[in-house]
């Protein structure tokens, strides 16, 4: 039956309420405060910093926090869409297919105040020089965490790990390790919020080894990551462009103080 032309301009005249179908992922992640954690504003700078991107594309992103083993695990099969925050380099790119970047903060050894540790040469110039150079030290690490690249191939380091930097770090301050990697704004959080850190003497070996963007490691074995990730792309450089970015670092308190 065709339509009277009144009606059918009546018709297209009302609002339409269809809209666009969102594409929803499910990321794995940690609790690794200030950049992601359960109780943390948006849960963390990353985690809102890859929503936010993501969102303005269409993709809504939920963040289930497990051992960091396990999101990887979930990660390579497929049963989640990706693994959050990581860094990149050759192994991960291999497993995963990894973001844009954005601003993470920077990394590199803490040791006890007063402490005679100190490198001979510095590792923005020769990392391997630097690090062979405190390599008679132990020092902890974070079980299946990427550090650096240069430092996780230095077999003559003598490396501890523990379950999370909280644990190293406690180990750091005891005099159970030497040194510990770790990234600087994970450990200014920990030392004001851990019970156990806020009377500890510890402080970065200077200068910081480097500061490493951050990304999403997408699963290679995920339609929907496929589909996500060119979009969320998308998203970090338009957060990128308006400074959106440097202000959740601030907001984070991710940004150094003048």
């Amino acid at each position: 039956m065709r339509l009277s032309s009144a009606l059918a301009v009546l018709l297209l005249s009302l609002p339409s309420f269809a809209t666009a179908e969102r594409l929803q992922v499910r990321l794995a992640t940690l609790e690794w405060p200030p950049y992601v954690g359960a109780s943390l504003t948006g849960q963390g700078y990353a985690a809102q910093v890859i929503r936010t991107a993501c969102e303005r594309r269409g993709v809504d992103v939920t963040f289930d926090l497990m051992p960091w083993a396990r999101a990887l695990m979930l990660g390579l099969r497929g049963d989640v869409a990706g693994v959050m925050p990581e860094y990149r380099n050759a192994q991960r790119e291999a497993e995963f297919a990894f973001s844009a970047p954005f601003p993470g903060g920077p990394v590199g050894l803490y040791k006890r105040h007063g402490d005679a540790i100190a490198y001979a040469v510095d590792p923005g110039r020769d990392l391997d020089a630097a690090l062979r150079s405190v390599a008679r030290h132990r020092i902890g690490i974070v079980r299946d965490y990427i550090n650096n690249t240069t430092f996780d191939r230095a077999d003559y380091l003598d490396r501890e790990e523990a379950a999370n930097d909280s644990v190293n770090l406690r180990k750091l301050a005891h005099g159970r390790v030497d040194l510990v990697f770790v990234d600087r704004w994970v450990a200014e959080y920990l030392l004001q919020n851990d019970p156990l850190l806020r009377d500890a003497k510890i402080e970065m070996l200077q200068p910081p080894i480097e500061e490493p963007a951050l990304h999403v490691a997408w699963s290679r074995q995920s339609e929907a990551a496929a589909a996500a990730r060119p979009l969320c792309d998308e998203g970090f450089a338009e957060l990128q462009r308006e400074g959106t970015i440097d202000r959740l670092r601030e907001r984070h308190g991710l940004a150094p103080k003048n």
